[in-house]
């Protein structure tokens, strides 16, 4: 702090003293600029001062300084005015703030007269300049204090007006003491001195209800309801005046955030592609129970997306930031899949690792452990798989202590478990604990929607696989997709696309062009290849069909072209297919 940041009120003081005692003042900083003077010192107000070996002095030593004898005294002599000095006489005192020297003030003779005055009393001069000394203090202590709270004041405003909710500070009568940018918009305030009488009410209400209250709040606002959830507290009650905070959150607002905070956690299910009412209600069922920690068991036919759904699960779930760990247990052999379950103590088999290895459960403490086929789990490990769901603790194998786990357990099978327990070969306790949350995954025969969504899916994702520009599939390829049944579901369907990608890399994938390709394929995947089975060939199935629609069209006098829209093709179709497989018309 320096005595400059109150250059004003120091002047005005200085010629206070100088007006009662009629004896000059100057007063100076530590770097001896001359902050206030009267009389003859006024010209040199805000310059750095000449010949200041006494003010140095009295810096130096905090302690005054009195010279009777101006020009001729010990401490003048290295002053250059030494023995021609203009005073008559001098006494001054250091000005201290915070026990640190901030500068001096002094009495200045000029004539004999002002110094019979300075000296007739020097005591009571001494103790007046350090009362004065004190008062500028205490001014440099307000002026540092309004400061700070000037400065507490912005940020204080800075920081209401980044939060976003409306904040008004009011007192008991209802009148805005403080209101933020947040509360002038959701009341429609334009200016705080003509407040619309309705905002006024309704302050003025807020203020004579209860003391604190939390609760949802209605106001008409330029004839429009508005809805806001308020939250109001008792600042402070001095005397017979108190403050009060209100604080308002638009109920809409509210609401969108709740929203947008729901669409975030559910993002992970947006990797799931499917647009049909079955698949949409199973991702809601999954996302409000990825919420939870209880144990869920997936069902559903192979290649339905049972990992897929898992992992969003996982990922939707708190446990999001934490390991997510799969196991295979039919893709794992019998004797080995318990030390991949629990892990293993050193010395525990023949191979084993010397220094031990922690198992799955281990490995995805916090997080989620993925069980996919569990309907593959041997007998005995069942049996260890349902104590760890009972005790939520493992113990490795050779060790004898138990280690608690704590993780979240998600099961997968394409089989009817209900079924193995029946017969015996999977564990009912075990069904029990595995089947707190079942999900059923629907085949994708039963949502034909979702797979020209998945089409579309695959095409866009291989396209950049294959550095390729396939545009889409025909009507006919699309019609044709819809009807097969797809036993292998999702799998198939990625399976069968790339497998185009690999004949077709640019355009639209047309019937004409592609159909060798996609009967050759799906006869395989049906397990009828044409060479063995004709019988069943789509290829001859088809041309047997127009076969049909032609002894048809001809028995009953009809145009070629009728055929075309008994069959459901287009008519030039129709006459690519007569010439493909040569039949007479």
């Amino acid at each position: 702090m320096d005595l400059m940041d109150i250059q004003p009120v120091v002047q005005r003081i200085a010629d206070a003293i100088a007006a009662v005692l009629k004896i000059e003042v100057e007063i100076a900083n530590h770097h001896f600029i001359r902050v206030a003077g009267t009389g003859e010192q006024i010209e040199s107000v805000l310059h750095k001062m000449e010949g200041d070996l006494v003010y140095q002095s009295a810096i130096r030593t905090g302690r005054p300084v009195i010279i009777e004898n101006p020009g001729n005294e010990q401490v003048c002599e290295r002053c250059r005015f030494f023995g021609n000095c203009s005073e008559t006489g001098e006494i001054c005192a250091p000005i201290t703030f915070r026990d640190q020297p901030i500068g001096v003030i002094g009495l200045l003779a000029f004539n004999e007269e002002q110094r019979i005055r300075l000296f007739e009393n020097t005591e009571g001069i001494l103790t007046f300049l350090s009362k004065m000394a004190d008062l500028l203090a205490s001014k440099l202590h307000e002026h540092d204090m309004i400061q700070q709270l000037t400065r507490n004041s912005e940020k204080m405003l800075k920081v209401m007006n980044l939060v976003n909710q409306g904040i008004i500070v009011l007192d008991e009568k209802g009148t805005i003491e403080e209101m933020n940018l947040k509360a002038e918009m959701l009341l429609g305030i334009e200016n705080k001195s003509l407040l619309p009488v309705e905002v006024k009410n309704f302050l003025i209400e807020m203020v004579q209800e209860m003391e604190e209250v939390s609760q949802t709040v209605n106001i008409s606002i330029n004839k429009e309801e508005r809805s806001f959830y308020m939250n109001k507290q008792k600042l402070s009650a001095a005397g017979r005046h108190s403050e009060y905070l209100l604080i308002l959150q638009d109920v809409n607002e509210i609401q969108h955030l709740a929203e947008k905070t729901t669409e975030e956690q559910k993002k992970p299910f947006d990797q799931i592609i499917g647009v049909s009412p079955q698949i949409r209600v199973v991702k809601d069922f999954a996302y409000k129970v990825s919420q939870s920690h209880s144990t869920i068991l997936i069902q559903g036919e192979s290649g339905t997306g049972k990992e897929e759904f898992a992992k969003a699960i996982h990922h939707a779930s708190m446990r999001k930031e934490k390991p997510f760990i799969t196991v295979n247990c039919g893709a794992i052999p019998e004797h080995l899949l318990e030390s991949e379950l629990f892990g293993y103590e050193k010395g525990a088999f023949t191979g084993a690792n010397s220094k031990g290895k922690p198992g799955k459960f281990e490995l995805a403490h916090t997080g989620t452990i993925f069980l996919d086929e569990i309907g593959e789990m041997p007998p005995l490990l069942q049996v260890k798989l349902l104590r760890v769901l009972q005790e939520r603790e493992i113990e490795h194998l050779g060790g004898t202590v138990p280690i608690p786990v704590d993780v979240r357990v998600i099961a997968a099978t394409n089989k009817d478990l209900q079924e193995m327990v029946s017969k015996g070969t999977f564990r009912e306790d075990l069904y029990f604990r595995l089947n707190v949350i079942p999900i059923m995954i629907p085949p994708l025969r039963s949502r034909k929607e979702d797979i020209l969504a998945l089409t579309e899916h695959f095409i866009s994702m291989f396209n950049d696989l294959f550095q390729a520009n396939v545009l889409g599939f025909g009507k006919e390829v699309k019609e044709m997709m819809i009807n097969y049944p797809w036993k292998g579901n999702v799998r198939e369907l990625k399976n069968f696309i790339e497998y185009l990608f690999n004949f077709i890399n640019n355009g639209w994938v047309t019937m004409e062009e592609a159909e060798e390709l996609i009967h050759h394929k799906l006869e395989i995947n049906e397990g009828n290849p044409t060479i063995s089975s004709p019988s069943f060939s789509l290829l001859e199935m088809e041309k047997e069909m127009i076969k049909r629609a032609l002894d048809y069209v001809r028995h009953h006098e009809l145009n070629i072209e009728d055929a075309s829209e008994l069959l459901g093709i287009g008519r030039a179709t129709l006459f690519r297919k007569i010439n493909k497989y040569q039949i007479d018309t």
